[in-house]
């Protein structure tokens, strides 16, 4: 069996560089982009962190909370 988790970034075409995980499938979000982080699999943090500083900077990330 294996182990992972997957990460959804919408609008994640339009980071730099793109994320390999394409939405496969009729009718899905072609602007969507998936990382599949699986177990043993070492990361690449420094890039994991600048995409999600990327992607909070896209239009409609509401921030954080009060």
């Amino acid at each position: 069996m294996t182990h992972y988790i997957k990460v959804a970034i919408f609008r994640g075409k339009s980071l730099r560089p793109v994320p390999s995980g394409a939405s496969k499938g009729k009718g899905k979000d072609k602007d969507t982009r998936y990382i599949d982080i699986h177990q043993g699999y070492e990361l690449d943090e420094a890039q994991m962190a600048n995409w999600v500083k990327q992607a909070a900077a896209l239009p409609g990330f509401l921030g954080p909370g009060p």
